[in-house]
């Protein structure tokens, strides 16, 4: 058989940070990546299950690949996996179930594969437990999940939160994190390698190192990565509003080498329902924030999750929720209906909204997130910024703008452009 394999990462940056590294064990393992599902002997689906339409997608995929690749043996790890690994078992040619507690051993399955025969397509092979292989988080080295341009380390995984409609912490376990030591050496191979930027993510962010045996913080992880020698640009992933420290802030407003860029849920403006999600903050103090953030970092992105139809949202909720993203300096949103997962509180819960409703209010946020966008883009009209050349050509601004260059640049190398005009979702630019 051919070695040839192919990984598709549905759902966070801590996923995709998990799916380059099983792609880096491979191909130092002499197999080759295939670019597509379609002609590789062994497809790898790595899986989100954070909303009913997450886990549809999957299955789609799992069964688009059975018909189009009939002889492609099909491994699917991740948090469906973990949580209905008996569904993904009874998918037509699906040879192994993995869940995030065995996901560490995902590479070895793949190589084993690649030394039988298989003819025939009987039920899947479990292997799923509650108890995670990965007591405290191991160094992943990988060839970065943004190309060979930009590499996530995954520095912590697991959350130890009880918001009242997520499945994740039964699907990733309890909070833990990344020895510093590790991490710092991760981000030292990585420059190494060559890579202009890093982006720490993790399941809970903002709760890094409280489980360690010497206590550290996220901050001092930043503090501490920014003093490695060629690491260009820092990004955070996404970070909860009470973990959104001024330090942090600071840091990010002071540091040339961190990206001006926060990711911070904000899932709903409503004090009532943020009360029945469980989210320890209320919406002034999430409005406060943002506007901190603005006031000290002019040109910051501010991006946010929210979730409409949480059952019992009322109209007057759903208003209190636009008027407070009106009103803030966001510039972008991830809008999700409430989508109701088994083993949640929220799942038992009455009231809950009709599905025309929720598509609605989705509709008309994403329709204003769409307005201040734009209006966050033409703010950046005829300024001069520094962008990092991807491997599809296109810039990325350390605002998180994607940048179309008037002229071919070199890949991997920081470039000055002067913005000219507004893109369909980016902005355009003139090379200076």
């Amino acid at each position: 058989m051919t070695r040839s394999f192919h990984i598709h990462n549905f759902g966070c940056r801590a996923s995709q940070s998990e799916g380059a590294s099983i792609v880096q064990e491979l191909v130092e393992s002499n197999a080759t990546e295939s670019r597509s599902a379609y002609d590789a002997n062994v497809v790898i689906v790595n899986t989100c299950t954070v909303t009913q339409e997450a886990d549809r997608e999957v299955r789609q995929m799992i069964r688009r690949v059975a018909s189009r690749n009939p002889k492609a043996q099909i491994i699917v790890t991740g948090c469906y996996a973990q949580r209905a690994p008996d569904e993904l078992a009874a998918l037509p040619q699906v040879r192994y179930v993995v869940g995030n507690s065995h996901k560490p051993i995902i590479g070895q399955i793949t190589l084993d594969l690649f030394e039988e025969d298989f003819s025939t397509h009987g039920r899947a092979e479990v292997i799923c437990s509650s108890i995670f292989l990965e007591k405290e988080l191991k160094p992943a080295s990988h060839v970065g999940s943004g190309g060979r341009t930009r590499a996530i380390v995954k520095v912590q995984d697991g959350c130890n939160a009880n918001c009242s409609f997520c499945i994740i912490p039964s699907v990733r376990g309890r909070s833990r994190s990344m020895d510093p030591e590790v991490v710092l050496s991760e981000v030292r191979d990585l420059v190494g390698r060559g890579y202009k930027e890093v982006v720490f993510s993790g399941i809970h962010l903002g709760s890094y190192g409280r489980d360690l045996h010497s206590k550290t913080s996220l901050f001092d992880l930043l503090c501490r990565a920014l003093e490695t020698p060629g690491l260009e640009r820092l990004r955070l992933s996404s970070i909860e509003p009470l973990e959104v420290t001024r330090e942090i802030i600071d840091l990010v407003a002071d540091h040339a080498r961190m990206a001006h860029h926060f990711h911070i849920p904000l899932q709903s403006g409503s004090a009532r329902i943020l009360r029945g999600m469980r989210r320890p903050y209320s919406p002034p103090y999430y409005a406060e924030l943002t506007q901190t953030i603005r006031s000290r970092i002019p040109d910051a992105a501010i991006g946010a999750d929210v979730m409409v139809g949480f059952p019992g949202e009322t109209d007057e909720d759903f208003g209190e929720t636009y008027r407070l993203i009106e009103a803030s300096p966001l510039t972008y949103l991830h809008v999700f209906p409430f989508s109701s997962r088994p083993g949640t509180v929220a799942a038992d819960m009455p009231d809950h909204i009709p599905d025309h409703v929720s598509r609605f209010r989705a509709k008309s946020l994403r329709q204003l997130i769409a307005r201040k966008n734009e209006e966050f883009r033409r703010s950046m009209l005829n300024r001069e910024i520094e962008v990092l050349v991807l491997e599809d050509g296109s810039g990325l601004s350390s605002n998180f703008l994607r940048v179309t260059l008037d002229s071919a640049a070199p890949i991997n190398q920081w470039i000055s452009v002067r913005v000219t005009a507004l893109d369909e979702d980016g902005v355009r630019s003139t090379v200076t």
